[in-house]
């Protein structure tokens, strides 16, 4: 199995950015919930703070927050 690239995990940042966009309720909704859980959940299986930008890292940790709040 080969290692995530910068490339892969900034591909899937970019999947859940989308998804907040086109869904700006999210927060509201049990199965957008799901599905941007699912999403973190992956991406925090894949890389680690050190294989994100700062604007990412601060991105994906707004989404932990969110989803920590509405769990």
């Amino acid at each position: 199995m080969r290692k995530p690239t910068t490339t892969d995990i900034s591909d899937l940042i970019n999947e859940i950015a989308n998804f907040v966009t086109e869904h700006p309720t999210w927060a509201d909704h049990d199965e957008d919930i799901a599905r941007l859980a699912q999403g973190y959940y992956i991406l925090t299986q894949i890389s680690g703070p050190d294989m994100v930008t700062e604007e990412e890292y601060e991105f994906v940790m707004s989404i932990h927050s969110t989803l920590k709040e509405v769990r």
